[in-house]
């Protein structure tokens, strides 16, 4: 039998060993936890697939005509899960959206329609299991107020029907280029209409022979929606014999002008002053059909979607 003093030895180092495996028990355990830990954290910090609806805020649309907007589907963080896609207007306006599912990303057209012009919203919801995505559009008439000599004139513009003319007609307006233009054209026959837009006429006092030849430094094509007509309160796009040489001039129909249809492109409709529009018909005007005393389109100003 080993010595007492022996015995202490071996008791000392067995106590020291189990010591040690007991530090490295601990060690492993405390270095397998903190790697759960870091797992665990990562998973919950580490961005999950989602994804994103986008549509315009508003969009123009016309009494008793379909407007049609595009709502983007983007997937995020390697998102492929399919969104059902629901659209809901509020009251006077009937809304649908196709296609109703996307997978991943894609494109989904929405259609808006009402019987009257007014202000309506409208609400795309996407869903996708536990993820749900709203945006909010607002439909309202594209609005066009022309402040003239004879009162102010309110007219809804038609961008889903005539979109490169009614966008050449925006910016026009909003660069202050129909500022203090004449209504160069008064015809009280037939075509009854009105015209302006021609920047020769600024200020009124220039070269007579030159009204009704200037326009903008850019045109745009003939646009022809067989439900529109050159009806009494409606405006056309002037043009020379090039049908797609409109530029800045327009007129607005006083008298039913149908047989213009299919010829000119009518982008929009007096909402109200028609009555001033008469005042500027009324005016005396030379044989040229000028106005002899000046009348004026002092300004354009635009509103709406």
């Amino acid at each position: 039998m080993p010595s007492a003093q022996k015995r202490k030895v071996l008791e000392k180092r067995r106590k020291r060993e189990s010591r040690g495996r007991t530090y490295l028990i601990a060690i492993v355990l405390i270095v397998a936890a903190l790697g759960v830990g870091y797992y665990a954290y990562l998973l919950a910090t580490a961005p999950r697939p989602d994804f994103i609806i986008g549509a315009p805020p508003g969009v123009a649309v016309r009494a008793g005509t379909p407007t049609t907007s595009k709502v983007n589907v983007t997937a995020v963080n390697q998102f492929n899960g399919v969104v059902d896609l629901t659209a809901t207007g509020s009251a006077g306006l009937t809304v649908s959206i196709t296609p109703t599912t996307i997978t991943g990303s894609g494109v989904a057209t929405l259609t808006a329609s009402s019987a009257t012009n007014g202000t309506y919203t409208v609400t795309v919801t996407g869903t996708s299991g536990s993820l749900t995505h709203t945006v909010n559009m607002v439909t309202a008439p594209l609005l066009a107020a022309l402040s003239t000599t004879g009162g102010t004139i309110v007219v809804q513009l038609f961008p889903a029907s005539a979109p490169k003319t009614v966008a050449n007609i925006v910016s026009l307006a909003q660069s202050g280029f129909y500022t203090n233009l004449v209504w160069h054209r008064i015809v009280r026959t037939s075509p009854g209409v009105i015209q302006t837009g021609d920047p020769n006429t600024r200020g009124g006092y220039t070269d007579r022979s030159t009204w009704g030849t200037g326009g903008s430094s850019q045109t745009v094509p003939l646009e022809i929606d067989s439900s529109l007509h050159n009806d009494r309160g409606f405006l056309g796009m002037a043009r020379s014999s090039d049908p797609n040489s409109g530029s800045s001039q327009f007129y607005i129909n006083m008298a039913n002008n149908n047989y213009l249809d299919g010829q000119y492109t009518v982008f929009g409709k007096v909402l109200s002053g028609m009555n001033a529009a008469d005042a500027l018909w009324n005016t005396p005007t030379n044989s040229q059909d000028q106005p002899i005393n000046p009348v004026f389109l002092l300004s354009v100003t635009i509103s709406g979607s």
